[in-house]
């Protein structure tokens, strides 16, 4: 499938820096993830608006790294989680991104339309009505209750149920900052958001 131009999302208000603009300190930030995902980093809209704030960047993305490549939750669990936090914020740009790192991930599609209507889907097993449960009390009162907290601790560790909590929050953040800022998506980001359907804000 072709994008057209009317398929693309309108110009950022922070640019990407462009390789022939990248310095060794940027080129340190596109390290990071180098390696550790199926993405062409260098060609990344994120991580190169990220360039444009070094020191930002620098203490943010090994952060995020370990959430994506080593958290301890479950990576099913992990991506139905963000996906949530990406629908409610109407993150465009992320909801996009994580189409795609979920398909990489093993997820056939079918979830994607799931995640939209939520945790009243038959399609969850009971474990992933959980996290969507979980993660949409967070978004509306910034908390959990006994009865969603100890529903998680059921099945999830300690460790497991702290990294849930600081993925949901740190995906409120990313969704706010590249809403704000604008980050453009990839041809290929484009193309499974027609496939799927993305959030509009």
């Amino acid at each position: 499938m072709s994008v057209n131009r009317q398929q693309k999302d309108p110009v950022a208000r922070i640019s990407p820096v462009r390789a022939d603009e990248r310095t060794a300190e940027a080129r340190e930030i596109i390290d990071i993830f180098a390696g550790t995902a199926r993405i062409n980093v260098d060609d990344n809209p994120v991580l190169n608006t990220f360039c444009q704030h070094p020191q930002l960047a620098k203490a943010f993305l090994p952060f995020n790294n370990y959430l994506l490549k080593s958290s301890t939750l479950p990576v099913r669990l992990r991506q139905v989680a963000i996906l949530r936090v990406c629908w409610l914020k109407n993150a465009r740009y992320m909801w996009s991104s994580h189409l795609r790192t979920s398909l990489l991930r093993g997820f056939d599609g079918e979830e994607f339309a799931q995640v939209k209507r939520g945790a009243e889907s038959e399609y969850w097993t009971d474990q992933e009505r959980y996290i969507i449960k979980a993660t949409d009390q967070l978004l509306e009162e910034g908390s959990l209750d006994n009865r969603h907290w100890d529903g998680l601790k059921a099945f999830l560790s300690t460790e497991q149920l702290m990294d849930l909590l600081f993925t949901v929050g740190t995906y409120v953040l990313l969704s706010l900052a590249i809403n704000s800022i604008g980050i453009e998506r990839e041809d290929e980001l484009l193309v499974l958001a027609a496939r799927f359907g993305a959030p509009e804000f």
